[in-house]
C-alpha cells in the first residue's frame, strides 16, 4: 500500500463544494492543517484562493487519485502559537455527492491506495454507512461517518456513527479528532436519518405544512426561536439545500413511509431552481448572504399554488405542531437503539441543530404536561401522520 508522505497533513478533506470547503472552514479555524482534494479543478482553485486570502499558505500536489485534484492548506499561525499536535492515522473525511454509487467508488479506490491504519469517514446526511460498506472494495472496518451539520461553523457537534462493521479503534480515533477540530462527538448506531437528521426531517417538513396550511413565515420563525431554535426552520432549508433537503426527505419516506405527509414544496424549489443560501436563492432571496426579511415572491407563490388550508394558528399551536412530531421521533429513535438514552438526543438537539433554550431539549414536554399533549395529538391528529402511526408511543408512556 502507498504511504502518505510525512510531508503532508494527515488530514485529508474529498470534497470542495459548498459543505466540503465549510469543514475545511472548520479545520482552518481550528488551525489544523488539510489536503483538500476535488475532481473539479475549478472548485479546488476557489477553495485555494478563498484559504490564500485568509492567510493560508496552499500547495498544489500531484493527484492521488486519477483527476482527483490536490491541494494542501496550512493556516496561519500568531506568534508563539504552536502547531496542532500531529494526528497517529491518516484522517479522510468525504463529502462528494450524496449518491450511493459515487461514495462507494470513491471509498473503495482510497480503502486499495492508502494504507491500512487510515480512517474513512462519510459525511453522508441521508445514506446508510452500512449501504455505503457494502460497494465493491470498501474496507468496512476502518469506515465511520462522520457527519457535520450546516451551518458548520455554528455548530458544536459532529455525529460520528458506528457501522456494523466499524472497528472499535476507528470509532475512538474518529471521536478524539472531532474534539480536536473543536466539535464535540455525538455518537450514535447507523440508522436512517441517524440522530440528528431523524429528528429534523419532520420538524422542517411540518414547517412547510404548516406553511400550506396558513401559518405565516414569520410565526413560524417566531415560534421557532421561541422555542429554542437559533433560527427559523425554513431559513434553515435553505442552508441545507434544497437537493439535499429532497435527498434526506426521501430516505426518511423511504424508511418511514406511514410517518410523515411529504410537503410538495421541496420539489416545487427545485422545478424553480430555487436551490438555497448557496445560490442566492431558496424560500428567502439572498444578497452576499444576508437574507431578505420577507419570503421571495416565488417561495410565495409556490406556497399559494400547494395551499392546503388557511387557519387562524395561535403560537401554542404552532409550537405543538412543530415540537410534538420531534418528541414522538426521539421515542422512535430510542426503540430502535440508534441512540441510548434521552441525555443523547438532548446532546444532539444542541450539538447539531443549536438549541440554545437555559432547559434540555426534552424539558420542554415536561412543563407542557401529558394530558396537553394528548389533547394537542387529538385536536392536531389529521395534520401529521407520526401523529396517528398505529406503532407510535405517546410521550411518556
Amino acid at each position: 500500500m502507498p504511504t502518505w508522505p510525512d510531508s503532508r497533513p494527515k488530514t485529508l478533506l474529498i470534497g470542495a463544494g459548498v459543505v466540503g470547503v465549510a469543514i475545511a472552514e472548520a479545520h482552518f479555524a481550528a488551525k489544523r492543517a488539510f489536503c483538500l482534494g476535488d475532481a473539479n479543478a475549478s472548485s479546488l482553485e476557489q477553495a485555494a484562493n478563498y484559504f490564500s486570502q485568509h492567510g493560508g499558505n496552499v500547495e498544489s500536489l500531484p493527484e492521488l487519485l486519477d483527476g482527483l485534484h490536490l491541494i494542501a492548506v496550512s493556516p496561519p499561525l500568531r506568534e508563539g502559537e504552536a502547531e496542532p499536535e500531529p494526528l497517529p492515522s491518516l484522517m479522510v473525511i468525504e463529502s462528494v455527492n450524496e449518491q450511493l454509487a459515487v461514495k462507494q467508488d470513491l471509498l473503495g479506490k482510497l480503502s486499495r491506495v492508502l494504507q491500512n491504519d487510515a480512517i474513512l469517514c462519510s459525511n453522508t446526511s441521508t445514506l446508510r454507512i452500512d449501504e455505503i460498506a457494502a460497494g465493491r472494495e470498501v474496507d468496512a472496518h476502518r469506515l465511520c461517518g462522520m457527519h457535520f451539520f450546516m451551518p458548520v461553523h455554528q455548530r458544536a457537534g459532529v455525529e460520528i456513527v458506528a457501522g456494523g462493521g466499524t472497528d472499535a479503534e476507528v470509532l475512538e480515533q474518529a471521536v478524539e479528532y472531532a474534539g480536536a477540530i473543536h466539535k464535540r462527538a455525538i455518537r450514535c448506531k447507523d440508522g436512517p436519518g441517524f440522530i440528528v437528521n431523524r429528528m429534523l426531517s419532520p420538524y422542517l417538513n411540518q414547517a412547510l405544512l404548516l406553511l400550506c396550511r396558513g401559518a405565516t413565515a414569520e410565526q413560524i420563525e417566531r415560534v421557532a426561536v421561541a422555542y429554542g431554535m437559533p433560527l427559523s426552520p425554513l431559513e434553515l432549508i435553505d442552508w441545507i439545500g434544497a437537493t439535499t433537503m429532497f435527498h434526506a426527505g426521501r430516505a426518511y419516506i423511504n424508511a418511514f413511509p406511514q410517518r410523515v405527509d411529504p410537503s410538495p414544496m421541496i420539489p416545487g424549489l427545485l422545478k424553480r431552481k430555487r436551490l438555497g443560501r448557496a445560490s442566492g436563492c431558496g424560500l428567502y432571496d439572498y444578497d452576499r448572504g444576508e437574507r431578505s426579511q420577507n419570503l421571495s415572491d416565488a417561495a410565495a407563490e409556490l406556497v399559494e399554488t400547494y395551499r392546503t388550508a388557511n387557519h387562524d394558528y395561535s403560537d401554542g399551536d404552532v409550537l405543538r405542531l412543530l415540537a410534538i412530531p420531534m418528541w414522538i421521533e426521539a421515542q422512535q429513535i430510542l426503540n430502535d437503539q440508534i441512540a441510548e438514552s434521552m441525555e443523547q438526543i438532548d446532546a444532539a438537539m444542541v450539538g447539531g441543530l443549536g438549541f440554545n433554550s437555559h432547559e434540555r431539549w426534552s424539558s420542554i414536554f415536561e412543563e407542557i404536561g401529558e394530558n396537553e399533549i394528548d389533547a394537542a395529538m387529538a385536536v392536531f391528529g389529521d395534520q401529521f401522520a407520526a401523529m396517528r402511526a398505529p406503532e407510535t408511543k405517546k410521550p411518556g408512556r
